[in-house]
This record gives structure tokens, C-alpha cells and sequence, in this order.
């Protein structure tokens, strides 16, 4: 006997659900180093992409809006989701409760930052009342990502890495040899986005918003271009914001995309030529007997045209051998009574040797760009000096008696300031005795070996 089984089946539908990609901003994780190299130097090879990444941010910003005065101009920062959890949480805890309400810029340095969250007016509806903006406790650091253009970073405490709690500032510029290597490196947690990065841009331009020294923390103080000084300052001279709020991110700020752009420029080919290849490896390589200095910027961008970039400078030095071939025809080269270190060929009282330490040419005569003073009865040398020479020996020599035979003796001294400009330092050392008797003669003198 057959028996027939019916089979029923069931068919579950679910609505499918599709979530969107996180959207993404490009960053640099880590920076190259300004190199210093002898002449004809062995080619290199950097992997471009394991400087830089994307991070996730938040799918709404920080909205800082200003007052009439100063245009009701809008300034939105993009917070990272995960690479700052502490300072993100910390961040949008004092927005959330409204602390930054009524809050200003209460430091500009142009071409570095624009600081605020630390002070705000307590009296919005009559006379500038300035106060504290109410702190939470300070949070541990987070440092990770590079201080470069546009990036949020916390203000903090000298000497405490950990001491960040209410200020933040907006970097102008290229902060990363500085910011990232002091105090523990200050934590980027966001940037502000490409729409309104203009908007930070004329908040820190000293011609729309000149500075002004308040005292204090008000040093630096950026006040609206109309104001005077002939009256007391009013809430309404300050970059003041009296609403900071949340707000959807707007479109075309951000995009999905991980993958990023790369490109390379070059000041000075003559020093390094640079070549990115098609796996973004930027191959270094140096042609014969070139000297001098470069700077070399690496850019990302991702798909909607956010850009990050590093920079750093490569000096190529050539040594004295080198110098005198460069500067001389071939039978004066070879002559050490015309190149030599310690020759004079033009009369002008600057030895050849000095004309490569300071930087100047063979073809003029010159002024001695040596000049001494006395500071407090100290003796004080200032001078230029190629930076980064190699075999350059600098003594300070004092005698009381010209008369004598061998009448030099070399002092100790101390470099009491070195700035760099380009190939140059100006450098400053002082005698680390005073001066005694009734005269006393010094000089500097340059010694070489190479």
C-alpha cells in the first residue's frame, strides 16, 4: 500500500538592511626626518604609504558659530570614532554640557595655532564678564597621529603629558617637528573639515583679527579688526562662539574610501631627484657633486580631495676638497697658494676657509661678517656659519699683550644662541669669563681637517 506524503515548505523574507561605510579622513602616522648628508650619497627608498592612514570619524561634527561680529562664521570639527576614545569622550562631554557656550579664542599665533576652550564670558547679555570655562579632570594622553595642517589637538600643562582637560587648539600649519616630539606629543582627536578650514584660516590672520597683548593668558589675543585699544574690550571685539553644537556632517567632507593618493615635490632637483613609483615607493637619489638643500613634501589625498602632508629637508654637504674645485679653475685648484684654507686671494681680510664656512662666494670682496660686543663684560661673538660642516673647529682666543711672542691663548666659551636659516646658522657664544685688566684682545679662529 503506497502511502503519499505532502511536503510543505516555508519561505521566511527579511527586509535587508544595508548600512553605510564609515566615513573616513586621511592622516600621518609617522613623519621623515630632515637628513643631513655628505656629498654623493647612497640612494634611498621610503615606503610612502606606511606614513600615512585613515581614520574613522564620527557622521556628525562640532559646530563652533560665531557671533555677528565676526560674521557668524561656522567652524566644524570631524572627530575621530576610535583612534582617541578618551579624548573624544572628554571632548564631547564639555560641548554636551555647554560648556563651550560663550567660549573664545583667547590665542592667535599666525602660521601656528588658533587656541580656545579655556575661558568664556560669563555675562552674554551686558559688559565682558571673562571666567574659567568649568574643567573636568585632566585625561591620559593619546598621541598617535602627526600635528600637521588642520588638525585638533588638547592644550595641556608644560611638563605633564597628562594634563590636558578643557583647551584645544587648531594647528595653522605644519606642527609635526614640533608638537609631536615635546611634553609627550599633543593628541590630535579630529580635524577641521576642508569646508571650513578657511573660516580657522581668517580667525588666525593677524590682518582680519589682530593681536593684541591683554597680559597673561591673554597675550595673544585676537580682537576684530575695528577695535582700537581706546576703549575696553567688549564681548563683541572677541572671536567668540555663542553656541557650540552638534550637527550632522556635511556631505562631501569625508569619503568612504581607505585608499590614498600619493605625490611628491621638490624644491631644489639639483640636490635629490625624487621619483614615486608605481607602488609608491619614493626612491632618493643624489646627482654627483651636487650640494645644497631641498625640501621635499609628501602628500595623500583620498577620494573627495582631503589632503595630508609631510615635509622634511634634505641638506647635502660639500666639503672643502669639493669647494675649492667648484670655486677655482683647475690650475688655481691645484694651487695651494691660491685655494688653500688659509689664503686670500682677494685681499679682503677673509681667508678662503672662512669664505666656506660663512657661505659667501670667491668672486667679490666682502665685509667681515664676524662682529664682537661685550654683554655685562663678557665678550660675545656672532657669526654665520654653514650648518652641519664637518671637520670645522671654532676656538675664541684672547691676549692681553700683542707684543709678545705667541700671544694667543683659547678661551672656553658657550653657545648662547643658533639660529638656522636655510644652509645658514647665526650663531652667538660668549666668553664664559669676564673681561679683565685694563684691555684684553680676542679673535675667533676656524681651523679644518679633512
Amino acid at each position: 500500500m503506497r502511502r503519499f506524503f505532502t511536503i510543505h515548505t516555508l519561505s521566511l523574507a527579511f527586509p535587508l538592511v544595508l548600512t553605510a561605510a564609515p566615513k573616513v579622513l586621511p592622516v600621518l602616522n609617522a613623519t621623515l626626518p630632515d637628513q643631513v648628508l655628505d656629498i654623493n650619497a647612497t640612494a634611498q627608498s621610503i615606503d610612502v604609504p606606511s606614513l600615512f592612514g585613515t581614520e574613522e570619524i564620527d557622521d556628525q561634527v562640532v559646530r563652533f558659530t560665531s557671533q555677528a561680529s565676526n560674521g557668524a562664521a561656522v567652524m566644524d570639527f570631524a572627530l575621530f570614532s576610535n583612534r582617541t576614545p578618551i579624548t573624544r569622550t572628554n571632548f564631547l562631554q564639555y560641548v554636551t554640557d555647554g560648556d563651550y557656550d560663550h567660549s573664545f579664542i583667547h590665542r592667535s599665533v599666525p602660521g601656528f595655532v588658533i587656541q580656545g576652550g579655556g575661558f568664556r564670558n560669563t555675562n552674554p547679555n551686558d559688559a565682558l564678564s571673562v571666567g574659567s570655562v568649568p574643567t573636568d579632570p585632566a585625561i591620559t594622553n593619546e598621541f598617535g597621529v602627526s600635528n600637521t595642517l588642520g588638525t585638533i589637538s588638547m592644550a595641556k600643562n608644560g611638563g605633564d603629558p597628562n594634563s590636558a582637560t578643557s583647551q584645544w587648539f587648531v594647528s595653522l600649519g605644519d606642527n609635526s617637528a614640533n608638537l609631536d616630539n615635546q611634553n609627550g606629543g599633543f593628541t590630535v582627536f579630529g580635524r577641521v573639515t576642508k569646508g571650513t578650514m578657511a573660516t580657522a584660516n581668517n580667525f588666525g590672520d593677524p590682518v582680519q583679527f589682530p593681536i593684541w597683548n591683554a597680559g597673561g593668558a591673554f597675550s595673544n589675543l585676537p580682537l576684530i579688526a575695528s577695535f582700537d585699544g581706546s576703549a575696553s574690550i567688549q564681548h563683541t571685539d572677541l572671536i567668540l562662539f555663542p553656541t557650540v553644537t552638534l550637527a550632522p556632517l556635511p556631505a562631501g567632507e569625508a569619503g568612504e574610501s581607505t585608499t590614498l593618493t600619493y605625490t611628491v615635490d621638490n624644491t631644489d632637483p639639483s640636490v635629490v631627484t625624487t621619483t614615486l613609483s608605481a607602488t609608491n615607493q619614493l626612491q632618493l637619489s643624489y646627482p654627483s657633486d651636487s650640494s645644497g638643500v631641498s625640501t621635499i613634501t609628501v602628500s595623500a589625498t583620498d577620494s573627495v580631495g582631503n589632503v595630508v602632508a609631510d615635509h622634511f629637508t634634505i641638506k647635502v654637504l660639500q666639503p672643502y676638497s669639493l669647494w675649492k674645485e667648484t670655486n677655482f679653475n683647475e690650475a688655481d685648484a691645484a694651487d695651494p697658494s691660491v685655494s688653500g684654507p688659509d689664503e686670500d686671494p682677494n685681499h679682503d681680510g677673509i681667508s678662503n676657509l672662512r669664505l666656506y664656512i660663512h657661505g659667501l662666494t670667491i668672486d667679490q670682496n666682502h665685509t667681515d661678517p664676524v662682529t664682537m660686543t661685550t654683554t655685562s663684560g663678557f665678550a660675545v661673538f656672532s657669526y654665520p656659519i654653514v650648518n652641519n660642516l664637518k671637520g670645522i673647529t671654532t676656538q675664541m682666543q684672547r691676549s692681553t699683550d700683542l707684543g709678545i711672542t705667541d700671544p694667543w691663548t683659547s678661551v672656553p666659551y658657550t653657545v648662547i644662541s643658533r639660529t638656522t636659516d636655510n644652509l645658514l646658522d647665526t650663531v652667538s657664544i660668549r666668553a664664559n669669563s669676564a673681561l679683565t685688566g685694563d684691555r684684553a684682545f680676542y679673535r675667533l679662529v676656524f681651523t679644518l681637517a679633512e
